[in-house]
């Protein structure tokens, strides 16, 4: 028998992408390049196969994606043609995904200049202690996104991670 701890970690090169399922591809894209400069860097049509069926856990999936890129990631986006989807707005505490981060120079001129591109803001930014300021608002099609504006000192900031 293996003792889990004596495994090695798998050391990942970084976070890839995030993927959303969306209602409308082109209206998700239009979006996302307007509010946040992502742009498309392949678009596919994904028919239905026993293969892909397998790796989703789908019948008979159909979809089209798009990968969007801008700064150091790339968003995915997914729209099912089949089988139909549903819209879920989860909560916050809700188990899963909660958000999609993305952090920014000026909270408070992204949050004004996002407020333009339709973000639906759970509130206006706040100090959440020793300068870094953070908000939640949602996207059009009720996804969470998080905008953050992280102190180099901090723990967590882009500037403490290797090769930065």
């Amino acid at each position: 028998m293996i003792n889990e701890d004596d495994l090695p970690p798998v050391i990942p090169r970084g976070v890839h992408h995030i993927a959303l399922s969306v209602p409308s591809l082109d209206t998700a894209i239009a979006f996302y390049h307007r509010a946040f400069g992502f742009s498309v860097v392949d678009r596919e049509r994904l028919a239905p196969s026993a293969e892909g069926d397998r790796v989703s856990q789908l019948d008979n999936a159909d979809c089209t994606t798009a990968m969007l890129a801008a700064g150091n990631i790339f968003i995915e986006l997914f729209e099912f043609h089949a089988p139909t989807p549903k819209s879920v707005e989860h909560r916050m505490c809700d188990y899963g995904y909660t958000h999609l981060s993305l952090e920014v120079d000026d909270v408070y001129e992204a949050y004004e200049q996002l407020s333009q591109h339709g973000i639906s803001w759970h509130s206006t930014p706040i100090d959440a202690g020793d300068g870094y300021l953070m908000t939640y608002g949602r996207d059009p099609f009720g996804n969470v996104i998080e905008i953050q504006q992280v102190p180099d000192g901090r723990a967590y900031a882009f500037s403490q991670l290797p090769g930065r």
